[in-house]
């Protein structure tokens, strides 16, 4: 099942986000998220407590921080 945006959602898009539609769709993630944090002036991030299908969001810092932690009370057991 695919989806076709209308005409008219292509332009809200490329209004709020100040990129014509079609160069949007050539941009990577970080490209676009680089542009936005740009135009708002602030870094973009995830409301605390946010969730995508009941799972918590987690950012790779987090993660790296949580290995770290069991990595080194792995190595403190040993």
């Amino acid at each position: 099942m695919s989806y076709q945006l209308s005409k008219k959602t292509k332009e809200i898009i490329s209004r709020k986000i100040g990129i014509p539609y079609e160069k949007l769709l050539e941009m990577d993630d970080e490209e676009i998220e680089a542009h936005i944090e740009k135009k708002i002036g602030k870094k973009i991030t995830w409301p605390k407590g946010a969730k995508v299908d009941g799972l918590p969001i987690r950012t790779m810092e987090s993660v790296d921080k949580r290995i770290d932690e069991i990595v080194k009370d792995v190595g403190d057991e040993r």
